[in-house]
């Protein structure tokens, strides 16, 4: 029995061999996944409508086939009769004279049928072709085999037809996507309206080759604040001006150079100046007072510099509880620091009290920072913040 490629659809004229579940020479049972085909408006997977064994596969995987094509053959029980290397698929109905005993739905194919008690029944299509199949066994899994229905979708679920950004996405784009850890939500679709179709995908950058390479772990704190403001006020009122986010900077210098001393005490600082993101290096920032800190940044607004390992991130806007930074090399750690704000907290006696504070993400490079080390810094950073004074001496 001749394995066609089915139509997945009116203007679908051909289809593409993805996988084959069999090989040459398994045994094949009713219902059972012979192989997935795929075109740009669907991926379907094509089940064995007989029993046999798969004798020859036409198309191996990669290759296109039309529409109509045999694509295998199953001969056997069940299988109807073994094909010829050169049989087509189908026969034209013609009125040209048959022999007598001949049936005029016998395909007009080589070879003999090998079982004289089977029944054929056509089932005609729109262009007026006879599919002729074998109908004698009928210990099918599902009522209607015929290659020609809509066949089951895939088990493997390669994401959404549409993405949160609303674009749909064809199913070839989903899979390729899939299989190159492409994130969708990124790309702007080329097609109709916006669709995302596989040519977008080729054009994206592959997972590995930015921030997602870096294999990264995550740690956060809350840190009560109310120490630090009262300094700050103080020093203020002496006429010395600092921000909170110059104290971040010194306090995360001298954690790094206690708990990690090779990695020096050059501290990047991340923050957007005039709606622009922008980098300064703080050189020694573990020895640098808190007001050459301020009046280094203050100076360095928009320079481009780097050479920093660590780096502190600022939010750039009000309102923002926490959010973690980006690491990006040669960095191995980034403190992204978020705006201050009053929360409750729950006293030594059970009562509920309120106190500043603010919310700290250490980012870190796992290849380069241990776990370990990490919650030691962040946990040295978290003592520095809470007793102020600590960090100037």
């Amino acid at each position: 029995m001749d394995v066609l490629m089915p139509q997945l659809g009116e203007t679908v004229a051909e289809g593409k061999i993805v996988k084959w579940f069999k090989q040459a020479g398994d045994a094949v049972k009713p219902g059972e996944n012979l192989f997935e085909i795929e075109t740009d408006k669907t991926s379907m997977e094509v089940p064995a409508i007989a029993a046999g064994t798969l004798t020859d596969i036409r198309f191996g995987v990669g290759e296109v086939a039309k529409v109509g094509a045999v694509v295998a053959v199953i001969a056997g029980a069940g299988g109807a009769m073994a094909s010829a290397p050169q049989a087509k698929p189908v026969a034209s109905r013609s009125l040209e004279a048959k022999p007598a005993s001949q049936s005029p739905l016998t395909p007009a194919t080589a070879g003999a049928q090998t079982d004289s008690t089977k029944e054929l029944g056509p089932r005609f299509r729109r262009d007026e072709r006879v599919i002729v199949q074998a109908q004698t066994s009928r210990d099918f899994s599902y009522s209607n085999m015929s290659p020609w229905r809509e066949v089951r979708t895939p088990e493997r679920n390669y994401g959404p037809a549409r993405n949160m950004t609303g674009r749909h996405v064809t199913p070839l784009a989903r899979r390729l996507a899939s299989e190159r850890g492409i994130d969708l939500n990124r790309i702007a679709g080329s097609g109709p309206q916006g669709r995302i179709v596989a040519a977008d995908i080729d054009k994206a950058p592959a997972a590995g080759t930015g921030a997602q390479a870096t294999p990264q772990y995550y740690l956060v704190a809350d840190i009560e604040i109310g120490r630090l403001l009262a300094m700050q006020a103080e020093a203020q009122f002496a006429g010395a001006q600092f921000s909170l986010g110059d104290f971040v900077v010194k306090a995360w210098a001298v954690a790094l150079r206690r708990i990690m001393p090779a990695a020096g005490a050059d501290i990047g600082v991340q923050s957007h100046v005039g709606g622009r993101p922008g980098t300064v290096i703080i050189h020694d920032a573990a020895a640098k007072t808190l007001t050459a800190i301020a009046r280094e940044a203050a100076e360095s607004q928009g320079a481009a510099t780097a050479g920093a390992a660590s780096a502190v991130a600022l939010a750039g806007a009000s309102g923002i509880r926490e959010f973690t930074a980006v690491l990006t090399p040669p960095l191995a750690s980034v403190l992204a620091v978020g705006q201050p704000r009053r929360a409750p907290v729950e006293a030594e006696d059970g009562s509920v009290k309120f106190v500043s504070q603010m919310t700290v993400t250490l980012t870190c490079n796992a290849g380069v920072i241990d776990q370990a080390i990490g919650i030691e810094l962040l946990s040295a950073f978290k003592t520095l913040a809470e007793n102020p004074v600590a960090a100037l001496v």
